[in-house]
């Protein structure tokens, strides 16, 4: 093998090495990954949907709520959470304030945003007094960070009992109320076998995590590690600054950002004689990520600092005589 060549692979061979023997320890495979946060908000500004505070909207978004819950995910409630900067009970808003106000909430950070919309209604039939009534409710799923649809789903068509003779407002909001709560558990029953999916472990080593943990074998190839620790939980995307490093040291933080655990891949999205900035995917959360930013700094013997805000880090080396 050439020189050039041996030297590269023994280089990375060995930076995976590294963080196989001191990142692996930081989190257990008992802790790794808990499911992501998710709120459900729903979409009225269509004027023909079922707008917010409407008892039939309430129901509906309970319903999702608690079947989502039951499943094991982290659901939060809007108004608890967003009412020290919004207006609680504003209505007829649009997926882009919904978005923007999951972006906002700092305290429990929000990874997903379930929103719905409902539609409701009666219609008598042509060939007699027969009134039905009809739901329909759509379902997506968003990544709040990256914007990224995750999964939407629709129950629309269903066939439902008719309304008893002389039903008044009262008694038409609770029977579609309680026809829309039964359609809404199929929704949020859909919507969280789709977020299961996107969630599922998988193992250490197929989702770029470090292939290797000893040095290149005789014949030069890096020796692999058998199995792996799952990696499960939301695949994110963070935007990974670097400021103040040498050409070289960019090189090895970005090898070492690749060797990282749970690691799915990255692009570089600005490059300059001091400075880089990559879109940075994995399934790693926040807090992990930082750690492991942190203990490479001190195996590249660079001082330096690591800043976390939104989905930002900035990694600036601080220059010493």
């Amino acid at each position: 093998m050439m020189p050039l060549l041996r030297t590269a692979v023994f280089r990375t061979a060995a930076l995976a090495a590294i963080l196989s023997a001191g990142l692996s320890g930081l989190v257990t495979p008992a802790q790794a990954q808990a499911k992501p946060n998710i709120v459900v908000m729903g979409e009225d500004a269509d004027e023909d949907s079922v707008p917010r505070g409407n008892r039939i909207f309430q129901r509906v978004i309970t319903e999702l709520s608690e079947t989502m819950n039951l499943r094991g995910y982290n659901v939060y409630d809007e108004t608890a959470v967003a009412m020290g900067f919004t207006q609680p009970n504003r209505v007829r808003r649009r997926d882009a304030e919904l978005i923007e106000v999951a972006r906002a909430v700092q305290n429990p950070p929000v990874d997903v945003v379930a929103v719905f919309q409902v539609y409701a209604s009666a219609s008598k039939s042509a060939y007699s007094d027969i009134v039905r009534p009809e739901v329909r409710i759509p379902g997506r799923l968003l990544n709040v960070r990256t914007g990224q649809s995750l999964g939407a789903f629709e129950v629309a068509g269903v066939q439902l009992p008719p309304l008893p003779q002389g039903c008044d407002r009262e008694c038409l909001l609770e029977r579609v109320g309680a026809e829309a709560k039964t359609i809404a558990a199929d929704v949020a029953a859909a919507l969280t076998a789709k977020l299961d999916g996107v969630v599922a472990p998988r193992r250490g080593t197929d989702a770029g995590g470090p292939a290797f943990t000893a040095p290149p074998l005789a014949g030069g190839a890096p020796a692999a590690v058998p199995g792996g620790e799952a990696c499960g939980g939301l695949p994110t995307a963070y935007t990974v600054k670097l400021s103040g490093f040498s050409a070289q040291e960019v090189q090895a933080a970005e090898e070492y950002m690749a060797a990282f655990r749970c690691y799915e891949h990255h692009r570089p999205v600005r490059s300059g004689g001091a400075s880089a900035e990559y879109w940075y995917e994995t399934r790693s959360d926040s807090a992990r990520l930082g750690r492991n930013l942190r203990l490479m700094l001190e195996h590249m013997s660079a001082p330096g600092q690591v800043q976390f805000s939104g989905n930002t880090f900035v990694i600036s080396r601080v220059a010493t005589r």
